[in-house]
């Protein structure tokens, strides 16, 4: 990765472009969220609680948030309920909501069908598993309401809400530096309900280091696929270098792993192309002349002050994080086809977890919801998750695949979306509105 990846401004130089866009046709009387300072601060405001107060931060602060006790707006992430009433708040500036949703779903009826998907995980979870479903309100319908504010901005606004997005996640770099240099936490580390004294990776603002470099990896490759327009050019390699330092100390293998392979394909991707002709920027040639002996020398000196260790420690001593990976496919061993099917009872699951000491969750998102819920809903469900995503996708700037595909394999690796978390909300603010696509601005009234 090279500073001028994070320059090219030129269409072509973004990796993916040959992604389908949706022609957008105007449904709304009036743009939605509606010009204004208030909107501007409802939305703003969402972006700064959804991004500063982790989960494990409203536990500190004593909310009962992923606990047993407490009432049940405990239970919602404060960003969902701002979010939620932000839009519904706004809603009766499109004349009758009911015909603005109407319009809505007619015009994206995969929406629709992730409502649905969701709306079946819910029943089944509470009549079926006889587990809460409050979780799934911040993991998945809180994405759902976040899409519909965020997806069409204003350039004006957007990029208001990209300088405090940029803001937050540089801060949040600095933040996990600074707990690693000092040992020093903003939160403590608390896996189902054990404070964790003995791990040295940094929570900062975004939470459980995992989910730190989960964001923190995805906003590099957003960077680094042309979408830091919104930064002076001169802030864009710093920012880069600056969360490639977070992400050590965050202390995600798989997400670390992951994310360079992704650079080093676009990479390769980009070099092909320009070797069979395709334009590019000479001054990024010379960038990267320049900082690659001086990120040699950086990375050598990091390497001498022992920053690396601890970091390359844990591909050796784990803890027996692969080893409760692994023995995931030991416990399908125990379950029938019809549990299988349908969904194995909660309490059989937590023996099981018990036994095999896998204490902390299910490593794997998508084996946490098929041990929980059965293969045929969380099947169905998947499909809608998968079709929101592209939705995602359809609504930025080309590349914005990458950055799901990195986002959902890191998830593949941990606990993630299995458990209560606004982090897929997270990512989609991040995607809608440093990659929003400039062409809404032409057309304001468009929905």
């Amino acid at each position: 990765m090279t500073a001028g990846a994070a320059n090219e401004q030129a269409p072509e130089a973004h990796d993916g472009a040959h992604e389908p866009k949706r022609v957008v046709t105007s449904v709304s009387p009036q743009p939605f969220p509606p010009a204004g300072w208030l909107a501007d601060i409802g939305l703003g405001l969402t972006v700064f609680l959804l991004m500063t107060l982790s989960p494990l931060a409203l536990i500190e602060l004593g909310f009962s948030y992923g606990e047993a006790g407490g009432t049940p707006i405990e239970k919602i992430h404060p960003g969902t309920v701002l979010a939620a009433l932000v839009l519904m708040a706004t809603l009766p500036t499109q004349g009758n909501p009911l015909r603005w949703l109407e319009a809505e779903a007619a015009r994206t009826p995969v929406l629709v069908f992730y409502a649905l998907a969701i709306a079946l995980l819910m029943a089944h979870t509470v009549l079926v598993v006889k587990l809460p479903f409050t979780p799934l309100i911040d993991t998945f319908i809180g994405p759902l309401i976040i899409f519909l504010l965020y997806r069409q901005m204003p350039e004006q606004r957007g990029r208001k809400l990209a300088y405090l997005l940029h803001a937050i996640m540089l801060a949040n770099a600095l933040i996990g530096i600074g707990e690693y240099a000092t040992g020093l936490r903003i939160t403590p580390l608390v896996a189902a309900g054990v404070v964790i004294d003995d791990d040295w990776r940094s929570t900062a603002l975004l939470g459980h280091p995992l989910s730190n470099a989960s964001l923190t990896g995805a906003y590099i490759l957003i960077l680094s696929l042309g979408s830091g327009r919104d930064l002076p050019p001169s802030a864009r390699p710093l920012a880069l270098i600056l969360c490639a330092a977070a992400m050590v100390v965050f202390g995600g293998r798989a997400a670390t792993v992951l994310l360079l392979g992704i650079l080093a394909m676009l990479a390769v991707q980009r070099l092909a192309r320009v070797v069979t002709g395709a334009r590019f920027n000479p001054q990024s040639i010379l960038a990267a002349l320049i900082a690659i002996p001086i990120a040699a020398i950086a990375l050598a000196g990091l390497a001498e002050a022992g920053f690396f260790d601890q970091f390359i420690e844990r591909f050796i001593d784990d803890k027996g994080s692969s080893e409760a990976r692994t023995e995931l496919i030991e416990l399908f061993r125990h379950i029938s086809w019809h549990d299988l099917m349908l969904g194995p009872d909660a309490r059989q699951i937590e023996t099981l977890l018990s036994l095999y000491g896998i204490d902390f969750g299910i490593e794997s998102f998508w084996v946490a919801y098929t041990l929980t819920n059965g293969i045929i809903v969380s099947q169905f469900f998947f499909v809608g998750l998968m079709l929101f995503c592209r939705e995602i996708q359809l609504a930025v700037r080309p590349g914005g695949g990458w950055v799901l595909v990195f986002f959902f394999l890191v998830a593949s690796t941990s606990v993630s979306l299995s458990a209560k978390s606004p982090l897929l909300a997270v990512l989609t603010l991040m995607m809608l509105i440093l990659m929003r696509d400039p062409k809404i601005d032409e057309e304001p009234h468009a929905r």
